[in-house]
């Protein structure tokens, strides 16, 4: 069967247009018939129905249970493929978030030296993403971030690092660095900085946001971790984050807002899929180093 088949009729399937799919691959109309006559051919059945009468176009009942199980088969081909890459491959891969990983691979990697040389960093900045390339064996292990702090997965191995609160964070000369604490309504009021929409820091603020019926009216986003800084520095601006995103904030001030959310930190490896002996190797080393730095007395 041939792959580029199957992917024009997922398109065709989903548009019921043969000039429509064409056009989305910049092919012609009859390399569209001719990839669903193949299919056809492949599984001795008629996979659509056309009416040149009305020029309308539908599924058979063979169709739709291909195209039920055509995404599932692609993603198999895919995860396969790279399964195959990754057992070829004398490197090592690694995962984490730009949030965090500046606050935890200087504390990691210096145990992991002799691995220098074949690490393939893997950089997401949303951990629901990263989740899924572990899952689909994309990327072996990686340290990411939640708002829960177990997964239940059983595939997974999971070690839990640590737990961070939010907290409005302010320069010496800020109106607010006097205040011990800041309750959740004045958030609305606020003049605050936070990141942006792809990280998880900001799933975790608007689930809280939502879960306390709140309207924010001057929070501003950024997906650059050194302007948020920057713009807390000036004094004017305070931010609304955990401190992994704060950068050399001895002269920044902590104020703790009632309730906060909180994002917890884990180091994740999936434990079911085959990996090479050096990938498996340096998940072991990892997995020890993590315990000894985060869990051990």
């Amino acid at each position: 069967m041939n792959i580029r088949d199957l992917k024009y009729f997922i398109h065709l399937a989903e548009s019921l247009s043969f000039t429509k799919t064409a056009e989305a691959f910049y092919v012609s109309q009859p390399s569209i018939s001719i990839a669903l006559k193949r299919l056809e051919e492949n599984f001795e059945t008629t996979l659509i129905q056309r009416n040149r009468a009305v020029q309308n176009v539908q599924l058979t009942e063979s169709g739709e249970i291909l195209y039920r199980s055509a995404h599932e088969i692609l993603q198999t081909l895919d995860r396969t493929k790279q399964e195959i890459i990754n057992s070829q491959a004398e490197t090592v891969s690694f995962g984490f978030l730009p949030t965090i990983g500046g606050f935890y691979l200087p504390k990691i990697l210096p145990d992991l030296a002799e691995y220098s040389m074949l690490l393939n960093f893997i950089e997401e900045e949303s951990s629901e993403v990263m989740f899924e390339m572990i899952r689909n064996n994309q990327v072996s292990s990686a340290i990411i971030s939640s708002e829960k702090p177990i997964f239940v997965e059983k595939w997974l191995t999971q070690v839990p690092m640590e737990e961070h609160d939010f907290a409005i964070y302010v320069n010496k000369n800020h109106k607010l660095a006097d205040r011990k604490s800041l309750s959740v309504e004045e958030l609305e009021e606020l003049d605050f900085i936070t990141l942006g929409n792809g990280y998880t820091h900001n799933t975790i603020m608007n689930h809280w946001v939502s879960d306390n019926g709140l309207k924010l009216k001057k929070v501003r986003f950024s997906n650059e971790i050194q302007t948020i800084n920057s713009m807390i520095d000036s004094g004017i601006y305070a931010g609304f984050m955990t401190d992994i995103i704060i950068r050399n904030q001895d002269h920044l001030i902590k104020v703790p807002v009632e309730d906060a959310p909180n994002v917890y930190t884990s180091l994740i490896i999936n434990n079911e899929t085959p990996v090479t002996a050096i990938q498996k190797k340096f998940n072991d080393e990892v997995l020890a180093i993590v315990n000894k730095l985060y869990t051990e007395d």
